[in-house]
């Protein structure tokens, strides 16, 4: 067999190996085939080497011997193929160390062991895996279950939406609001609500002012201001008497501004310098400090009093020259020496003597609070006026007012189903807000009832009534009753004072009410 040469590529010549290999197997055969031909002879060898036998068992062997299979071939042609069996062995053997095995390096031989540990691990895997999802179809049966027995979702009706339409507020108007809950609204005219409680108080107004205060509810405030109760109780005789005209922590600060300078307050100076800040439209307290500052012979603090908003045409003129102090009111003046007892004297006698200033105090008037409070209380247990709200009146220190505090009744209201209806109580108040040509619905909203305000605004819209609206924190109303100023029983507590070269606040003015 011809040899066949490499293409000189360095790659394995898979023919040549083939051919090789074929002879090899021929080689072997033969090999086979010559070991059994020598064992023919061997047994022809020993068995001539056999003690003599008998002619039967001659014949018995010559029997035998002839049932053995003749040789496959003649051993000389055995031997020749033996030969070049020989030969074509050695060549394969050279050709088989030609054979560049290089490529071989990268073959990959398996490890049984571990090829087993990751046949059990994925096994192991594939468990889990099938255990979650088990668990996952398990859900998904039951959430199928959960759909079948869920009712098919009703999508909620339309909302309604409308677009702001601003329009100019009317100069004088008359608001009636609409408080809007969750569950429908209140109305309240605060003008037409608080109108028959003032006039109730108008029938009965003399009987509302002080008879004889007693201090009890001012002594907390007085012991601040004289800095003891047995100090407080010794001064009340002096100012108690003008508890129907001033704020009596006003008094008391200016009782204790004088009484400190000297200058022995009592109910008639006290009187007469209250005269004076209301003509000249101050506070008792900073007249009374004027007036000490002038004694001294400081005229600024009185001039800084000037109620006259164009300087060049004062109201208050104090001129200090050769000993003598020219005081002007308007067109009064007076001149006198200037000295501590005739200043005073000027302020509390000639001043407060004048037309326009004498007795100006009795024009204003200051009432009981609780005699107010006590009215009121019976007025709110009648069911005509409170109507849907629980109405409270108190006393609020700090305020001048006495004031109402309305709760919402518990169905009080209208829900949204009432409102709808053309006869209900809301729709007549909307046509009537409409009929008012000052009339506004102002709607305030709480920050959980939006789509009740939608609803409840199509219909003021729907029946042309002039409105706006803002949000509503709570549905409790305060209602001051104005028109009776009462103690405040505290004392206010000042502004702080500005730093210098601190610049001043920057106020923003409040947005103006527009119509939508």
């Amino acid at each position: 067999m011809a040899k066949r040469r490499s293409d000189g590529g360095g790659e394995l010549n898979l023919d040549s190996l083939m051919d090789a290999v074929t002879n090899v197997v021929g080689v072997l055969m033969i090999v086979l085939v010559m070991m059994a031909l020598n064992t023919a002879q061997t047994v022809q060898k020993i068995l001539s080497d056999l003690p003599p036998v008998t002619k039967e068992e001659h014949e018995q062997m010559q029997q035998q011997l002839k049932d053995l299979p003749p040789p496959p071939a003649d051993p000389k042609k055995i031997e020749e193929d033996k030969e070049k069996a020989e030969q074509d062995l050695k060549k394969a053997i050279d050709q088989l160390k030609t054979v560049d095995t290089s490529e071989l390096a990268d073959v990959i031989y398996l490890d049984l062991e571990s090829f087993r540990k990751k046949l059990d691990e994925a096994k192991q895997l594939r468990e889990k895996e099938k255990e979650e999802v088990d668990k996952l179809l398990t859900e998904v049966e039951r959430l199928k279950a959960l759909l079948d027995e869920t009712p098919i979702y009703q999508p909620p009706p339309p909302t309604y939406v409308r677009l702001p339409n601003p329009r100019p507020y009317p100069e004088k108007p008359n608001e009636t609001r609409i408080l809007v809950a969750k569950q429908g609204v209140l109305t309240l005219n605060e003008a037409e609500f608080i109108k028959p409680i003032i006039e109730g108080l108008e029938k009965v107004k003399t009987q509302l002012e002080y008879k004889e205060a007693k201090i009890d509810p001012f002594l907390p405030m007085l012991t601040k201001i004289f800095g003891t109760a047995p100090a407080a109780q010794k001064a009340w005789s002096e100012i108690a008497p003008l508890v129907n005209s001033f704020q009596m922590d006003q008094v008391a600060d200016a009782y204790v501004a004088l009484n400190a300078a000297g200058l022995q307050p009592n109910k008639s100076i006290l009187a007469s310098l209250g005269d004076i800040s209301i003509a000249i439209r101050s506070t008792l307290p900073k007249v009374a400090e004027a007036v000490i500052a002038a004694t001294k012979g400081d005229l600024a603090k009185w001039l800084a009093l000037d109620p006259s908003k164009d300087p060049l045409k004062p109201t208050l003129k104090a001129v200090l020259a050769g000993g003598k102090i020219s005081f002007s009111y308007g067109s009064k003046t007076e001149e006198v020496k200037a000295g501590a007892k005739e200043v005073y004297s000027y302020f509390i006698k000639d001043l407060a003597g004048l037309d326009g200033v004498k007795n100006r105090s009795r024009s204003k008037v200051i009432y009981d609070a609780f005699k107010i409070k006590a009215i009121l209380e019976r007025a709110a247990a009648s069911p005509t006026l409170s109507g849907a709200y629980v109405i409270t009146p108190t006393i609020k220190p700090g305020s001048t007012l006495v004031q109402l505090v309305l709760n919402p009744r518990a169905g009080g209201g209208e829900t949204l189903d009432q409102m709808r209806n053309e006869g209900s109580a809301y729709q007549r108040l909307m046509r009537q807000i409409k009929a008012d040509p000052n009339g506004v619905a102002v709607f305030q909203v709480k920050s959980d009832a939006f789509d009740t305000y939608l609803e409840a605004r199509k219909i003021a819209d729907d029946a042309g009534t002039p409105a706006t609206w803002g949000f509503l924190s709570t549905l409790d109303l305060n209602i001051n009753v104005n028109g009776y100023e009462v103690q405040r029983f505290t004392k206010p507590t000042p502004p702080a004072p500005k730093k210098p070269g601190e610049a001043d606040p920057v106020t923003i003015a409040a947005p103006v009410k527009k119509l939508d």
